[in-house]
């Protein structure tokens, strides 16, 4: 059964203790953090795209040791799903970044939960670590240095062609002897 939860303050011992599930969105403009890390080029509709949670609390009693009582775990699942606005880190054009993280995490449980800050952590949790195009569409223009789009090796100077090594000095110590 799906209940209403303050997203902010909620009973998260009781949510699991009672097999709980929710559901909902919260748009990215409600989650500073996220929006601080989205790129300044995604498009104006970005504060409004929206993050789908859902999740359900469960308990499971744990065998004890011998003459102690069972011990009785909590568990939350949370899932997220979405997108942010990020900078492709070889092209430097922006780019939607899916989530993908499916890892499991000890968290600390709290009588006054805040599922707000839950969900944000796991959306930068699941951020890579450094954003990229899987093949860019484009090669940033301060990557090409030809006219033609190719990118030119840096010419060569001749003064340092003509200088000598400092290493040569060295061998003619090493022939003496």
């Amino acid at each position: 059964m799906t209940q209403p939860i303050d997203l902010q303050a909620f009973d998260l011992f009781e949510f699991c203790r009672s097999s709980g599930s929710a559901a909902g969105e919260i748009a990215a403009r409600e989650l500073p953090r996220i929006i601080a890390e989205t790129s300044a080029e995604a498009p104006a509709s970005a504060p409004d795209d929206l993050f789908r949670y859902t999740m359900s609390g469960s308990a499971q009693d744990e065998a004890a040791e011998p003459g102690k009582p069972a011990r009785r775990r909590l568990f939350l699942d949370l899932a997220v799903q979405g997108g942010m606005w990020l900078n492709c880190q070889r092209c430097l054009a922006v780019y939607a970044a899916p989530m993908d993280d499916d890892e499991i995490d000890v968290i600390a449980g709290s009588r006054r939960f805040d599922l707000l800050a839950l969900i944000e952590d796991e959306i930068l949790l699941s951020l890579p670590v450094a954003p990229k195009h899987e093949v860019c569409p484009a090669v940033h223009e301060s990557l090409v240095t030809g006219t033609d789009g190719s990118v030119e090796p840096e010419p060569e100077d001749e003064q340092e062609e003509k200088r000598p090594s400092p290493f040569a000095a060295l061998a003619s110590l090493k022939t003496k002897h």
